[in-house]
């Protein structure tokens, strides 16, 4: 009898290795940059109007490629305005990796990083065991919802936290891309 595929969630370095293939075999991370190239403008044209710091929740942020991009259109957006952007990312290495980049990248002095070593469920625990609900401007959760249990109480958990004419963000991979 042939052994069941072993769940890449349990194996954080096999799964950190099989996403850099599907990553280098994909066209996913070039229609992700078209997306934030063509349709983020639109998305984040209210959610800082008036604000002295807009605050950005990212939800799976990875090694931070993405969220940079997200971040250089904010702020374009909305020019010499405090960001503060809270990053919520289980996997060490990643967090390295994003902090790397972050340390690389020109035009951050107005944005203050914080890093949660924690899964999203992880996160709404302990945000809920501290009693804290810090709302947000802009949350995104980018080609993450396939590693939580309960997508709709996920969902509904990160849409309380946000704050008037702010925006949820959700990119999934399709089937048939």
């Amino acid at each position: 009898m042939a052994s069941p595929m072993r769940n890449l969630l349990n194996d954080p370095a096999r799964y950190l290795q099989s996403f850099r293939l599907f990553l280098a075999k994909s066209t996913e991370h070039q229609s992700m940059r078209e997306f934030m190239e063509r349709q983020l403008p639109a998305v984040i044209a209210s959610i800082g109007n008036g604000k002295p710091t807009i605050n950005i929740l990212s939800v799976g942020g990875g090694a931070g490629e993405i969220d940079l991009l997200i971040l250089s259109k904010v702020q374009a957006r909305y020019p010499g305005v405090t960001i503060t952007n809270d990053v919520i990312e289980p996997s060490a290495d990643q967090i390295s990796k994003y902090k790397e980049r972050v340390a690389a990248t020109s035009n951050l002095g107005n944005v203050k990083f914080t890093w949660h070593e924690e899964t999203a469920y992880e996160y709404e625990s302990r945000m809920n065991a501290e009693k804290k609900s810090k709302k947000w401007d802009f949350i995104h959760m980018i080609q993450m919802l396939y590693y939580v249990k309960d997508i709709p109480a996920t969902i509904r958990y990160f849409h309380s936290l946000l704050e008037a004419q702010a925006k949820l963000l959700i990119i999934l991979v399709s089937g048939e891309s």
